[in-house]
């Protein structure tokens, strides 16, 4: 079950979470009468997840609920996520959340939605 802030927010529909790798800054520096150049290592930089799934519900006001509830953690503060697998992302940030369907009727309420996140290292 995936959590966000310790909330199971996604665990009623099928999703997938892929983090992307770390990047590293670098300097590289030459200098007159040197071969070759230094390489300064400036360290990891902050990296993008993002996650892909669908939100269901048994009324519409409870599929909004839900929408609600994670547009609210969508506020520039760090939480840590984790996946199905209990893998945990920490100091993870909400950058951007679309619902990519209309609320939908079937067997209850959906909507098929993408959430990107930002980790800061």
């Amino acid at each position: 079950m995936s959590t966000l802030n310790g909330q199971d927010l996604f665990g009623s529909g099928p999703h997938t979470i892929r983090a992307g790798n770390w990047p590293r800054s670098q300097q590289r520096r030459g200098f007159p009468g040197i071969d070759g150049e230094v390489v300064i290592d400036m360290g990891r930089r902050a990296r993008t997840i993002e996650q892909t799934g669908r939100l269901q519900a048994s009324t519409a006001s409870e599929l909004a609920t839900l929408i609600d509830a994670i547009i609210a953690l969508h506020d520039g503060n760090p939480y840590t996520l984790v996946d199905n697998h209990g893998l945990a992302y920490s100091n993870v940030l909400i950058d951007s959340f679309a619902p990519q369907t209309p609320l939908r009727r079937g067997a209850g309420y959906w909507c098929d939605y993408t959430l990107t996140y930002t980790q800061l290292p």
